[in-house]
Order: structure tokens, then C-alpha cells, then sequence
């Protein structure tokens, strides 16, 4: 990746590395200077609203911002070394990604858009484990800091410099309702000494069972805005999503969970239509299998789209309940992987039965 990239550009760069999904140019949100709290050198970081931890390297200062529930990229905690320059910054954005192959396919894509200015030497996926039950995807890359321009006395530019290479390590965490990076960076000269401090690091970034992320339990959801209201499984998570007609996000701990989605939008002809569109999607697009049938869908007839195909690298169902409201199309879906189907099924049938058209859209 990139050979020229002023420091004065970092926040830019780190956007990029963390678009997932969204706009590559993406700022991270800046917490306000009073939002700051300095802390002791080798703190240990926590924020019990999204249930997340960390402990910074001995030695290391660190700086806290206070975030509640983040809506967007936003930063957590920075940990820093003024001795090297190093830092490694802790940052959460709501999860989009909903297995650890989709978000291994979106930070690919991500940094491909920054080649110009980061080189990944590597990219790889940690699956969760019975010791680590967060899925992780891990890049190494580097840039090159050029030094400002300097002018001898007779006013004749100074030779060029080669600048100061900086190695870089993001590690994506796919966590509970939210998907959280550290970004640490630091001097090619220093990285070698550096490496192990920053692994520890990246080890201590652990996630409360049960993170105050949304409600628990099996809980109802109402959009006002839209007018609609849903249930959602126990120890499922709201997340909401940040693309256009996709409406609510609901979201297990386990990546064998259905991923159950709500989508609206506006389409004038009817629910079989729309079906056809799907089958059409999944059969041609996608090259997989899919069928319609009719089912009932909040008190009136709709359709049933049941597809297979090969999503990311992983053999997925996907089930579609597509019904109308006049005008507004709205597509009640879950996503699982093959060998969940049954659960995935059963999940997929409550999600519908629990679905309600509530009062006039505002």
C-alpha cells in the first residue's frame, strides 16, 4: 500500500481502514476535549454500556473518551508510547458484518480502496474459539511519513528524503451488536520491540457475556417512524443499520444464529413481483436455488422466498417473507448457514408470526 502518507493525514487513513461497508473516506467521530479523561500510565480501559475492556501496555499513557452507544465510527480509548510515537486506538461502530467471512470480505474491499497510500503485507481471519469467543480479522500493512520540504539558505530545495516507514496492525473484532478495531501504528525502527506489547494488547480486548448493548431476552421492537412492530429471539441484540431501506437489524451471539432483518420500500406492483425479483437474484446473480410460495404475513397473504446459495465463501439459507402496505413493500428476512436450518427456520416462523402493522407511517 501507499509509499506516501504525512501523519497529518492519519485520521483519514484510519476512516478508510475502518469503512466496513460504508464510504471509504469516512471520518472517525472525535470525542469534544471535556468528553477526554487522562488516565494513570498502564491503565486498564473498560466501558461497561458496551461491555468491552482492554489493558494498555506497561508504560503506555491513555486517554478514555466517553461513549455511550456509538451510531457511527467512533473512538473508545487511545493507548500511547511517547517514547516511540507508537499509539493504538480502540474504536466501535455499529456491526453490519454479519458472519466473520462477510466482515473479512468488507475489510478487503476497504483496504483495497486505500492501496495508494497503506501496503498490506497480510490479511487474515482468527475464528472464535472455546478460549476466544469473538471472531477476529487481523491486517498487517505499512506507509511511508515524507518529511516536510526544507530550503537551504539559498532558498534551493534539500535533497529528498526517503521519509520514515510506520508498520501498522488493525485487528477487527466482530462483537455483540457492534463491530470494535484497534488501529495501533508505530516506527519500523521501533516495531520489532514493539510487536509484542501490541499483541498483548490486542489479547486483552475482552467482551462481557452479556454486554448492555439493547434489550435481552426475547423483546418486542416498534418503528414509529414506519409504522411496524416485531419480536425478536431471546439474547438477540437491535442493531440498526446504516444503509438505505434496511430498516432494523436483529442479531445473535452465535455466528449459527439467523440474522433476521426488516427492509422497507416503496413498490407499486405486488408481493408476487417482488418474489420473482428474489428468485431471479439468488438463481441468476448468486447461482444458487430459490422458490415462492405463499404464507401469511401480519393478517393478509404474502410470499415466502426460500433461496440457497453461496454467500462469502459459505453455504447460506435465506428465507424472505415480502408482503404489502399500499404503496410500501417490506421484506421480513433471516439469513443463516446451512447446516443451521432447522433452528434458523424456526427462528425465521416467530419472527413473522410476531410481525404487526402499528398505526399510520409518520
Amino acid at each position: 500500500m501507499p509509499r506516501n502518507a504525512p501523519l497529518s493525514l492519519r485520521a483519514a487513513l484510519l476512516a478508510a481502514a475502518l469503512a466496513v461497508g460504508l464510504v471509504a473516506a469516512t471520518q472517525l467521530e472525535a470525542a469534544p476535549p471535556d468528553a477526554k479523561k487522562k488516565q494513570p500510565s498502564g491503565s486498564s480501559y473498560r466501558n461497561a454500556k458496551l461491555g468491552i475492556r482492554a489493558r494498555g501496555p506497561s508504560g503506555w499513557g491513555m486517554i478514555a473518551d466517553k461513549v455511550a452507544a456509538p451510531s457511527r465510527w467512533q473512538r473508545l480509548v487511545t493507548f500511547n508510547d511517547k517514547a516511540t510515537d507508537a499509539n493504538a486506538r480502540l474504536s466501535a461502530r455499529p456491526r453490519v458484518s454479519a458472519t466473520l467471512d462477510d466482515l473479512l470480505s468488507a475489510v478487503r474491499k476497504d483496504w483495497d480502496k486505500s492501496a495508494d497510500r497503506l501496503r498490506v503485507s497480510s490479511l487474515r481471519k482468527i475464528e472464535a474459539s472455546a478460549l476466544n469467543k469473538i471472531g477476529r480479522v487481523i491486517v498487517d500493512g505499512s506507509f511511508t511519513r515524507k518529511p516536510k520540504a526544507v530550503k537551504t539558505k539559498k532558498g534551493v530545495p534539500a535533497p529528498p528524503s526517503a521519509g520514515t516507514l510506520y508498520q501498522v496492525q488493525a485487528t477487527y473484532y466482530l462483537g455483540p451488536g457492534y463491530t470494535y478495531l484497534l488501529y495501533a501504528q508505530g516506527q519500523d525502527t521501533h516495531w520489532s520491540r514493539l510487536k509484542g506489547r501490541l499483541r498483548r494488547l490486542a489479547e486483552s480486548v475482552q467482551f462481557d457475556k452479556e454486554p448492555d448493548l439493547g434489550p435481552t431476552g426475547e423483546g418486542s421492537y416498534r418503528n414509529e417512524a414506519v409504522g411496524f412492530t416485531c419480536r425478536f429471539p431471546k439474547g438477540y441484540t437491535v442493531v440498526t443499520p446504516q444503509r438505505e431501506n434496511h430498516l432494523v437489524q436483529f442479531e445473535g451471539v452465535s455466528e449459527r444464529d439467523a440474522v433476521l432483518s426488516v427492509y422497507g420500500f416503496k413498490f407499486e406492483q405486488d408481493a408476487d413481483k417482488d418474489a420473482e425479483r428474489l428468485v431471479a437474484y439468488y438463481e441468476e446473480d448468486k447461482g444458487g436455488t430459490a422458490n415462492a410460495t405463499t404464507m401469511e404475513v401480519a393478517g393478509q397473504q404474502g410470499v415466502r422466498v426460500q433461496a440457497k446459495a453461496m454467500i462469502s465463501g459459505v453455504d447460506r439459507i435465506i428465507l424472505i417473507a415480502v408482503v404489502k402496505r399500499g404503496g410500501d413493500c417490506f421484506r421480513l428476512r433471516a439469513s443463516m448457514p446451512a447446516e443451521a436450518e432447522t433452528s434458523g427456520t424456526a427462528a425465521f416462523r416467530t419472527f413473522v408470526a410476531g410481525f404487526t402493522f402499528a398505526g399510520k407511517p409518520k
